[in-house]
């Protein structure tokens, strides 16, 4: 979030701004124009697409080019949202697509409209409630990013047939997007133009840092003002004490998240030589191919270009090892990458010692993710023998075996057949999505620190001791309570879902579809194939899944109003006979 940019200076803002009025009109007419009179494959319709196209565009160069002379020098500071659009937009034009320009420009149009209404001074007072309940605001703005993703993939620049996906397959793959899932309920290569991939890949960046983590990072990048109100609740958010470790996170979080997509990208890109139907790509092509995996493998989405996913790579070392060394860092989270990255105290301290240094959460996070690996990996490789893995060279099956258990967790890629999944691997693959990453990073579930602490606790009540113990240290009884609580929450979500998902949907195998229940609800994004035959009910409880899953039961308790206050008086003790 941030604070909303003035409207210049001098006297304009008491004065009727005719160009932003321009803008708004050639916009407004362009939206009515695409989404009335679509399906009709006239000569004339293309010809005043364009002409809309090119006038939304002009209007918003316009615009810029009016503060360009208006802020001069501080036309970074104001317009930065605009410039950073600009960007985007030119980009289009250069490779001859004026009607996937305008649409980035009618999505700016939008989400600047939005802004300007909540800063409204009408409005302002439900603005400063909600800045009071930054939780709240974390849902609303994935719902907003859910919503500007499926306009922007309902424009018909999105789809290769030039109609643009119908409602519910943009909802439903805005949503899987923005909750960094991977479900879909077409191809997404073949279905999707090269800007509905774009949005696609911004959808999934934005879910994976968060658009409030982004916009405030950005904000204070380009020197902005934060009101005290947004500072606090981002910091509330990422759980930060002081203004400088938040803004200090933030720095990190986007430093890191570039750097380790950017060195994907830079490994996969000779692997990816050829198109899914063996053309050979061109250097831009191939490009777009390495980045667009990379950020899906480093945000855990499972996003693929090719009908099959990952399946042509099982024997690929480089695709494989690059992909899986992503996914485990973007599923470790931002605090424990972070704390790996302090390079005085492995130099200092040696490997040895640094490890006693590091803090609890790192290790429990490394150790639960390693064995987690290790342990998915030999389940698959000796019960996946002769299902899925049948037909593959041994080194191929140890490759796609721990490929498969690292996926697993969380981000949804597959290099064998999901569908030849035999039932006894079927049932660890649950419990695995079930419990997904580790906090603080793209990956979801229950987290594995959860599932932690809740081993210790049962390790605690076998010993009779009165204290959970783990590492040397005690563990607060506040966190035993959200570790139980947590769990509890999924499952009982879990549940209720999925006894939605096979009310809605009773044609279906129950094994095919509680294994899409739980996928969805783990933001894993595998499938055994039943996807595309869900209903339309079917595909909003798959959406709610996916919605509830990424951001957490527990956040949506709290954001629903549940306190986090403390208790100032306790009730005198009972005893209850349990188990």
């Amino acid at each position: 979030m941030f604070t909303p940019a003035p409207q210049g200076p001098g006297r304009r803002s008491r004065r009727r701004d005719w160009v932003r009025g321009l803008s708004r009109a050639t916009a407004a007419l362009l939206v009515l124009f695409e989404f009335t009179v679509r399906g009709q494959a006239h000569p004339w319709r293309e010809l005043v697409a364009m002409l809309l196209a090119a006038s939304v565009v002009a209007a918003f160069g316009g615009e810029l080019v009016r503060d360009t002379w208006a802020f001069r020098l501080r036309l970074w500071r104001h317009r930065w949202p605009d410039l950073l659009f600009a960007v985007p937009v030119v980009l289009s034009l250069g490779t001859g697509n004026p009607r996937g320009a305008a649409a980035l420009v009618v999505l700016r149009l939008l989400a600047r409209e939005i802004i300007d209404a909540v800063a409204w001074r009408p409005a302002r007072p439900m603005l400063e409630a909600l800045q009071r309940r930054p939780l709240t605001m974390l849902v609303l703005s994935v719902l907003f990013t859910v919503l500007m993703g499926t306009l922007a993939l309902m424009f018909p620049a999105a789809t290769r047939d030039g109609q643009g996906a119908p409602f519910m397959v943009a909802l439903f793959t805005a949503t899987s997007a923005a909750c960094v899932t991977g479900l879909t309920v077409v191809d997404t290569g073949s279905y999707f133009s090269g800007f509905g991939h774009w949005v696609i890949l911004s959808l999934v960046q934005v879910g994976g840092l968060g658009i409030m983590t982004i916009t405030t990072t950005l904000a204070l990048a380009f020197r902005s003002q934060l009101s005290a109100r947004t500072r606090g609740a981002m910091q509330e958010m990422l759980d930060e004490e002081t203004v400088h470790g938040f803004q200090r996170l933030l720095y990190s979080m986007m430093l890191i998240t570039v750097t380790l997509e950017a060195l994907g990208a830079l490994a996969l890109y000779p692997s990816f030589r050829l198109a899914p139907d063996g053309r050979v790509l061109e250097a831009s092509e191939r490009a777009f191919y390495a980045a667009f995996h990379s950020v899906a493998a480093f945000c855990n989405a499972g996003f693929g270009l090719y009908p099959d996913n990952m399946m042509r790579f099982v024997g690929h070392p480089t695709v494989n090892l690059t992909l899986m060394a992503l996914v485990v860092l973007g599923g470790l989270g931002f605090p424990v990458v972070t704390s790996l990255l302090d390079w005085k105290l492995w130099r200092s301290r040696g490997v040895r010692g640094a490890w006693r240094f590091l803090p609890v959460h790192t290790r429990v996070a490394l150790i639960a993710s390693a064995g987690l690996v290790v342990g998915g990996a030999v389940s698959w490789l000796v019960l996946e023998w002769n299902h899925s893995l049948a037909g593959l060279s041994f080194g191929e099956r140890l490759l796609a075996s721990l490929f498969q258990s690292v996926s697993l967790r969380s981000a949804g890629f597959n290099s064998v057949d999901i569908a030849r999944l035999g039932t006894p691997m079927m049932l660890i693959s649950l419990m695995l999505m079930f419990i997904g990453g580790s906090p603080g990073g793209t990956a979801g579930g229950v987290k594995t620190t959860t599932v932690a602490v809740l081993v210790f606790t049962f390790r605690a009540l076998l010993r009779n001791r009165s204290d959970v113990e783990l590492m040397g240290r005690s563990v607060p009884v506040a966190t035993v309570y959200r570790a139980c609580a947590v769990t509890l929450i999924c499952v009982g979500l879990l549940f209720g879902l999925a006894f939605l998902l096979f009310a809605v949907e009773p044609h279906l195998p129950f094994r095919e579809v509680l294994f899409e229940a739980v996928s969805a609800f783990g933001t894993t994004g595998l499938t055994t194939g039943v996807t595309p035959q869900l209903s339309t009910a079917g595909k909003l409880v798959v959406c709610a899944q996916m919605f509830v899953g990424r951001l957490g039961p527990f956040t949506l308790a709290l954001a629903v109003g549940l306190s986090k206050g403390l208790s100032s008086y306790s009730f005198p003790s009972t005893k209850i006979v349990v188990g």
